[in-house]
């Protein structure tokens, strides 16, 4: 483990927005519409719209980097991964030229 904290979900700047759209929804009577089986009518909403497209910006947006930075005089590579070297017979198989020396 890197030891750096996970962001909340509260922490994250979306979430006031997708906590407003939520309640809209489930009491907006126009969102709320059904027909009489029940299933939702999908009406139109403007205020649902511009909420939803509000909530979409806000997830797009990079708020921080996902991975840390690397340092670049420190990179190897591949080489710094165990199993990943290629001998010279396969590379050599794997460039059509058959078996190495």
């Amino acid at each position: 483990m890197s030891g750096t904290p996970y962001p909340s979900f509260v922490d994250v700047p979306w979430a006031d927005v997708y906590a407003r759209l939520a309640k809209h929804c489930s009491t907006c009577v126009t969102c709320m519409a059904v027909d009489e089986e029940g299933v939702n009518l999908e009406l139109p909403c403007a205020t649902a719209d511009r909420l939803n497209e509000e909530y979409r910006q806000g997830r797009r947006a990079r708020t921080t980097s996902t991975f840390p930075a690397r340092d670049p005089s420190n990179f190897q590579g591949r080489r710094d991964c165990a199993g990943t070297s290629r001998s010279p017979e396969l590379m050599s198989e794997v460039d059509g030229k058959g078996p190495g020396p």
